[in-house]
């Protein structure tokens, strides 16, 4: 019984830590702010020769306005849809 609460404690703990290393944030709004500017940087930044994943901060001052509009429900929403979207292309 110790080992299964114990595993499950585990994945929890993953399922948190991994987007906070990845984004560098706690709040999901600020994290869809960064997804949102990298996605709007990067091809961009291609294009001209620069390093897509060195975004600016003013674009992810940008993309924070759009997300402080709304709640955190919605944003982990919208985090959750990016991540378990399909690619097409």
């Amino acid at each position: 019984m110790r080992l299964i609460l114990g595993l499950i404690v585990l994945a929890l703990i993953a399922v948190i830590a991994v987007p906070v290393a990845y984004y560098g944030e706690v709040d999901p709004c600020r994290m869809l702010a960064k997804d949102m500017a990298h996605e709007a940087y990067g091809p961009l930044a291609e294009l001209v020769g620069n390093d897509p994943d060195d975004v600016p901060a003013s674009m992810e001052s940008s993309m924070r306005l759009v997300t402080s509009q709304m709640t955190g429900r919605e944003c982990a929403d919208s985090l959750w849809e990016r991540w378990t979207k399909s690619r097409e292309r």
